[in-house]
């Protein structure tokens, strides 16, 4: 089971992904529990959101090993690229991709890379 942050500014589909991620055994955490000290195992980031970007950015410094997967309405931007995501999967998704993406991102291999 993971620890899955979630930075999208859109309530409707961080509940989506809350629950999906439920249904795959993972648990979602809230920004609040990063910030007094719970670290994420994977961090699903809408690049498209100037706050959610800003917000990866800084996790990137703290935690430079945190694997990221966007999870976006658009096509990865450089500044996306640039935080270094695992993956790329275009909203609206299939379930069986966004498994196949977040199993993809949370492999051990992918981690020890990161380190």
């Amino acid at each position: 089971m993971a620890a899955v942050l979630i930075l999208d500014p859109d309530p409707a589909v961080r509940s989506l992904l809350e629950l999906l991620l439920l249904r795959l055994g993972h648990r979602p955490i809230a920004e609040r529990a990063v910030d007094e000290g719970e670290k994420p195992d994977l961090l699903l980031l809408e690049p498209d959101s100037r706050l959610a970007l800003r917000h990866a950015w800084r996790l990137r410094q703290r935690l430079p090993q945190l694997p990221i997967l966007c999870v976006s309405i658009a096509s990865p931007s450089e500044e996306s690229r640039d935080l270094g995501p695992i993956g790329h999967v275009m909203k609206p998704f299939r379930r069986l991709e966004f498994e196949n993406a977040l199993a993809l991102a949370l492999r051990p291999e992918v981690f020890e890379a990161r380190v």
